[in-house]
């Protein structure tokens, strides 16, 4: 009987542990993203991100096309879309982005919005 009230104390305990922090470790993994090097995002990169070399790039259609291991993908940058040009090789902390810093040939990682998998929630570009 003791075991069974430990264990329904347990339960609740983490139950109640993921419904409170939950919502904040989201929220930190998204303010630590733009200092995480393209591919090193724990439980993100290659599982939910696209990471590749950008082929072409619109800016007039705020867009670009990236070669993946699975084909290409068109990405779209919506106003929301976070950007960050990853400067890890130089030793350097990465700084803001925008479409003007993508250009074909650069590695990139790209994290989708939940809602469409060709818009992006946050890019990282690498410096030439």
């Amino acid at each position: 009987m003791r075991a069974l009230n430990m264990s329904k104390i347990s339960t609740v305990t983490l139950l109640l542990t993921i419904t409170f922090w939950g919502p904040s470790l989201s929220y930190a993994q998204q303010s630590a993203e733009q200092f995480i090097p393209i591919g090193m995002s724990p439980g993100i990169s290659n599982k939910y991100s696209y990471i590749g070399k950008i082929t072409v790039v619109n800016r007039q259609t705020n867009s670009f096309v990236m070669q993946t291991s699975t084909g290409e993908k068109e990405i779209t940058i919506s106003p929301s879309t976070r950007m960050w040009l990853d400067r890890s090789k130089k030793k350097k902390t990465n700084i803001e982005a925008s479409i003007d810093d993508c250009e074909a040939g650069r590695k990139v990682e790209v994290m989708h919005s939940r809602e469409n998998e060709n818009i992006a929630d946050w890019v990282k570009i690498e410096s030439s």
